[in-house]
């Protein structure tokens, strides 16, 4: 059955209306400019699924991936539904969301974004003058269509290719928050895919000075190092045993700086070769010269192998032990891709466990920045609490945080704004009261895996389901002769 006119009307209001203020206050002035900026996203006359809802239904359907499109859409309708008990089981047909996902786009979302991220300027240095960034990079499942092989491909290994289509992408985080402040994707196969190269693009919009960058080993090449000199930013990144990091001599060095200090470090030059611009993209490719003096760090955890760690850090008064330490922060990046692959993209049991829904392409990419957006949205609470009650933002607990923003979410926006306020502030309240309860602990794990692989053969195109009919292939033995 349709919705009755009356119930149609009621529903339309409350979709064109429907913000997450003032819990997402940022959040929804971005989106109303955002459509403003883009007149051509238009609707049918009279549908609930209007822009402005369903940019922020698709925001929020990457936070409950544990539902399906018409479950999500019950989530957030759930309050109107209790109040005016009036509303009908099912609200809209399958496979409307996604007309009305096609309709919006992928361009609106890249602008949210970028209006989001451009928006978190009060983050302050977390180390000495320099706020720490990390770039790192992971990779996420999308269903088994043939759009989505054929636009991200099937990772390659030694033993095969993987199950499923595979997403690559790379982010820029700050330590301090967990807040993504920009990412860059692409295929898990093919040339110009590869971590360091999407870390290439990113490296080449950044404005900001006295940025300190953590790399680890992967990502570490000269023209990086440099780029990242040339912005005025630091560096403090792993390199292998391959790299040749010499001690240089008094006379090379600068104002008359010590090439080893007090606490084993060491001053080293490194040489490399950089582009150079060109007008033309006809003219033959260029390279010039360059030198970088760093400072290396050589050290051992007992039970691990050496390890070096190259800065541009040169300052004396900062020491190596205090530099080696810093370093570990990197893990932080891993942290937040745990929080959103394993607790934001949760999936119920006997759904299919890929990290992202949309089985086009496209739909990919506009969930993958709704999904960051989502998350940036929840870290932003978490650091707005963590202000307001001072406390460390690192050490309050996403998954109890990622809950309460479940349960907020039904009830805020049929509520009068000043109920919503109290409510808001009340949330942030829950929020600090979620510190998480057994710190992190001062430990070390062997790199061991539980099941090294598999006794089953690799499923490839041959092994196809069968048609199989138990009541007529049914068939009940004699007892056996004792």
């Amino acid at each position: 059955m349709g919705i009755q006119k009356e119930h149609h009307q009621l529903l339309a209001q409350f979709t064109d209306e429907y913000d997450l203020q003032p819990i997402a206050s940022q959040l929804s002035t971005i989106i109303k400019e955002s459509l403003a900026s883009n007149p051509s996203i238009k609707c049918r006359k009279g549908t609930i699924l209007v822009p402005n809802f369903i940019i922020l239904f698709v925001i929020l359907s990457t936070i409950r991936r544990d539902l399906s499109y018409l479950g999500v859409m019950d989530w957030i309708i759930s309050g109107l539904r209790w109040l005016s008990c009036c509303l009908p089981n099912r609200l809209i047909a399958e496979g409307t969301v996604t007309h009305a996902r096609v309709r919006i786009g992928l361009t609106v979302f890249q602008v949210i974004f970028n209006k989001l991220t451009a928006s978190f300027t009060r983050l302050k240095p977390d180390f000495e003058k320099w706020t720490t960034v990390i770039f790192d990079g992971s990779t996420g499942t999308t269903p088994d269509t043939q759009s989505n092989r054929d636009k991200f491909c099937k990772s390659k290994s030694g033993r095969g290719e993987s199950a499923f289509p595979m997403l690559r992408m790379v982010t820029l985080l700050s330590a301090s928050t967990r807040l993504i402040l920009d990412f860059a994707y692409g295929s898990s196969q093919g040339k110009g895919t590869g971590e360091r190269s999407l870390m290439t693009k990113l490296l080449t919009k950044i404005s900001q000075k006295n940025l300190l960058f953590l790399l680890d080993a992967g990502l570490y090449s000269f023209t990086t190092i440099f780029t990242i000199r040339a912005k005025e930013c630091d560096f403090l990144i792993k390199v292998s045993s391959s790299v040749k990091l010499p001690i240089v001599s008094d006379s090379r060095l600068p104002n008359g700086q010590i090439f080893r200090y007090p606490d084993g470090s060491y001053l080293s030059e490194i040489k490399g070769k950089i582009l150079d611009i060109q007008n033309s993209t006809e003219q033959p490719k260029k390279w010039h010269k360059e030198t970088l003096i760093v400072r290396v760090i050589e050290y051992q955890i007992p039970g691990f192998r050496p390890c070096r760690l190259v800065t541009s850090i040169l300052d004396s008064d900062i020491s190596a032990k205090k530099l080696v330490i810093h370093y570990h922060q990197r893990w932080e990046v891993e942290i937040s891709f745990r929080e959103i692959k394993t607790h934001q993209c949760a999936t119920l049991k006997g759904q299919m466990p890929t990290v992202f829904r949309s089985k086009t392409s496209d739909l990919v990419e506009q969930e993958l920045y709704a999904l960051l957006i989502g998350y940036n949205l929840l870290r932003d609470l978490m650091y707005q609490s963590a202000n307001e009650y001072n406390k460390n933002p690192l050490l309050i607990s996403f998954l109890e945080s990622l809950q309460f923003f479940i349960d907020i979410v039904q009830f805020i926006s049929h509520l009068s704004f000043r109920f919503r306020e109290l409510q808001h502030q009340y949330l942030l309240r829950l929020i600090s009261e979620s510190e998480i309860d057994r710190p992190r602990r001062k430990r070390i794990n062997p790199r061991v895996v539980k099941i090294k692989m598999s006794k089953f053969k690799r499923k490839n195109s041959l092994h196809k389901s069968v048609i199989r009919d138990l009541e007529k292939d049914l068939e009940i033995l004699p007892p056996q002769a004792v």
